[in-house]
């Protein structure tokens, strides 16, 4: 949406509002994209003043102000999600430095020591995605006992691989 130049001057004027929407979501001036958020909340207010041109400025600063708000939590959420998402990467990165080959030592030790059960689980349901329903007519089991064994297999597991990477 386009704004015009006399909205946008007079958005600039007021600044003070902008900061205070900033202000009321707890966005401190030491933010890193805190100057960002400072001039997406002018464009909003400028938007609003084109917009609201019918309403009296009070009101049209009440609503803008309420606008630049909730845009800025948007902002932010959008932010935090980008973060997370890149802090799984990165995690998920440095998972991935640990040699395949250490992995697959340690899981042919691990199943070595398994059960039959357990063997069944790891290879037909974890590794060829069988259905436990399945599994459990095979083996002549219950489902519920079925999967009691698989979660407990799983923690297992990854405590043998939480160990190894520790160990790195």
């Amino acid at each position: 949406m386009k704004i015009s130049k006399q909205a946008f001057l007079a958005a600039w004027k007021n600044q003070k509002l902008v900061r205070g929407a900033l202000k009321a979501v707890h966005v401190r001036q030491d933010y890193t994209n805190y100057e960002d958020l400072l001039q997406e909340g002018i464009c909003v207010y400028a938007q609003m003043l084109d917009q609201k041109g019918e309403l009296s400025q009070e009101e049209v600063d009440r609503r803008s102000f309420r606008k630049i708000i909730w845009h800025t939590i948007d902002q932010l959420r959008k932010d935090q999600r980008t973060t997370e998402r890149q802090a799984d990467f990165e995690q998920a990165q440095s998972l991935g430095m640990m040699n395949n080959w250490d992995n697959y030592l340690i899981l042919e030790k691990e199943v070595m020591q398994m059960s039959e059960l357990e063997r069944l689980l790891f290879f037909h349901n974890l590794i060829a995605g069988e259905p436990i329903s399945a599994l459990a007519q095979e083996a002549c089991v219950t489902r519920v006992q079925l999967q009691r064994v698989k979660r407990q297999l799983l923690m297992h597991l990854r405590q043998v691989l939480d160990a190894q990477i520790t160990n790195l």
